[in-house]
């Protein structure tokens, strides 16, 4: 995962649709069978539905993104976070990790929980998931991670606009050896995956 901004820097972040573009030019330079994987966008009836199934609001950036692209079809991802959702597997693992969530005994005792109610998935794989905190509060709108076996927690991502800003900085910086060296690059291997 791409590490968080120092604390105390403020950058200013741009709209999520330019770090989408970055990400989609790069790609279509030294990627170009990873660009095609990323799906079309999702239209905004469908993201409508998807806060009515999920009776929640979307975070901004979230609903922003997905008006890039709908999710994407690869294996193991082309961002540094597993393959991103479309708005059906949003739906589909949000109610998987529901369903678990409300079966465990007093959830909104535990300390440290394994899902929260207003956690919105946004990519994963094999029950270890990406999210965006859509509830409010100190937490609303920043990313974490929850493992399929394990507790959760945030990642320092204020925003999936900020994160995505920055895996558009890495990608357009990859080729420089000693760019902010504790944030992690791509790197393409012969078969055209990327790695993080």
């Amino acid at each position: 995962m791409i590490q968080p901004p120092l604390i105390g820097i403020s950058p200013v972040i741009p709209p999520v649709a330019t770090s989408w573009q970055r990400i989609d030019a790069w790609l279509a330079q030294h990627a170009p069978a990873r660009l095609a994987e990323l799906r079309p966008l999702a239209s905004a009836d469908a993201i409508d539905q998807l806060e009515t199934v999920l009776a929640v609001r979307l975070p901004g950036d979230l609903r922003e993104s997905l008006l890039c692209h709908d999710g994407d079809s690869s294996y193991l991802g082309i961002l540094p976070c597993g393959p991103l959702y479309s708005t059906d597997a949003i739906a589909d693992v949000r109610q998987g990790r529901m369903d678990i969530w409300e079966g465990e005994d007093d959830p909104d005792e535990q300390e440290t929980p394994w899902w929260g109610t207003q956690w919105i998935p946004f990519a994963g794989s094999d029950g270890d998931e990406h999210f965006i905190d859509a509830g409010p509060g100190l937490w609303h709108g920043h990313l974490g991670r929850a493992a399929h076996a394990d507790r959760a927690w945030f990642l320092g991502w204020p925003s999936l606009g900020a994160w995505l800003h920055e895996v558009a900085e890495a990608m357009e910086n990859h080729d420089r050896t000693n760019w902010l060296d504790a944030v992690a690059h791509p790197v393409m291997d012969v078969g055209g995956r990327i790695d993080w």
